[in-house]
């Protein structure tokens, strides 16, 4: 089973918060950029989330 998180508007922005664990595993830190990919498997709509290099 996957992880919650939590999204909040702010402005014209949102604000997705991680759980520290899944930040700690990919070696995430405060102000940290990532990139976001949407996909669809089986069906389904997912979203891919790599760190940002």
């Amino acid at each position: 089973m996957g992880e919650v998180v939590k999204l909040q508007k702010s402005g014209e922005s949102l604000i997705i918060t991680i759980p520290v664990e899944i930040c700690e595993q990919l070696n995430l830190c405060d102000g940290s950029e990532v990139e976001l990919e949407p996909f669809t498997c089986a069906g389904e709509m997912g979203l891919r989330i790599r760190p940002k290099k």
